[in-house]
């Protein structure tokens, strides 16, 4: 018989935490807003409405968090597409194209969301990756034995992903598209094989193939490395890479930390 994976829930407790967080950065900035933590399906957890906040603050901030959880990813990203023309975005099913929800992630998994509502947008959102912040301080230290890490490198699987930075063992065998990741910086050490990596520059017919990520057939411009074992490179978000040449296999550790 096939074995059904185990699932993680977002429990009371660990929603309790995250809005405790929240709401001490919102009075630590005087803001006057809801905070709403909801489960992977977007039914709300924990629902606080800080003194003063207004009453329309409660349903939007339910749709934040219940957008970030249902579609995956920060409710920011749609409120991004509706400011770069489209419009179709205003049409989402159960969600709304307003900042401020955040994703809640376990080991790479969206177990829920987290928004705020009430202040700026921005500021909504600052609230919000607080109490995310919170859940990645009670991270306990994880060891990944040799074996597991030979099976990652084999496939170039994530090995750790959580809300504020991803740990990948990267495997190319061949030449990829250019990539520019919008909220993640890419630190790439090198452990086996060789590449040309270029950096910087223009991505030729770019194209969104996921939130916060912009990829093209190549680059014009940029700087040409040429990346061996125990090489470091570090590429900020919102910058051109291309790995143009690769001496298979290339094996490379990728650490990201998030930018929200």
């Amino acid at each position: 018989m096939p074995e059904l994976p185990v699932k993680k829930e977002l429990t009371l407790q660990v929603a309790n935490q995250l809005a405790d967080a929240a709401q001490a950065e919102a009075e630590k900035r005087n803001a006057a807003v809801v905070i709403t933590v909801v489960d992977d399906g977007g039914y709300p957890i924990v629902l606080r409405r800080l003194d003063n906040t207004q009453v329309a603050s409660v349903q939007v901030g339910i749709d934040k968090a219940r957008t970030a959880a249902i579609y995956r990813r920060p409710s920011k990203d749609f409120e991004d597409q509706v400011k770069n023309g489209r419009v179709s975005a205003l049409a989402l099913a159960g969600g709304v194209p307003l900042q401020g929800g955040l994703p809640i992630k376990v080991d790479g998994v969206v177990v829920g969301a987290i928004a705020a509502s009430g202040n700026t947008p921005q500021e909504d959102e600052d609230i919000a990756a607080a109490g995310l912040a919170a859940l990645d301080a009670q991270q306990e230290a994880r060891y990944f034995p040799a074996a597991l890490v030979d099976v990652a490198f084999s496939k170039g699987t994530p090995i750790l992903e959580t809300n504020s930075y991803k740990v990948h063992a990267s495997r190319r065998d061949t030449p990829g598209l250019a990539e520019v990741h919008l909220y993640e910086t890419d630190v790439i050490h090198v452990l086996k094989g060789s590449s040309t990596l270029v950096v910087g520059g223009s991505l030729i017919d770019p194209r969104e193939t996921a939130f916060g990520e912009v990829r093209g057939k190549g680059i014009v411009g940029g700087t040409s490395y040429a990346l061996k074992a125990g090489d470091v490179m570090v590429v900020p978000p919102h910058t051109p890479h291309w790995f143009k040449d690769v001496t298979a296999p290339f094996l490379y550790y990728t650490v990201k930390p998030i930018s929200k």
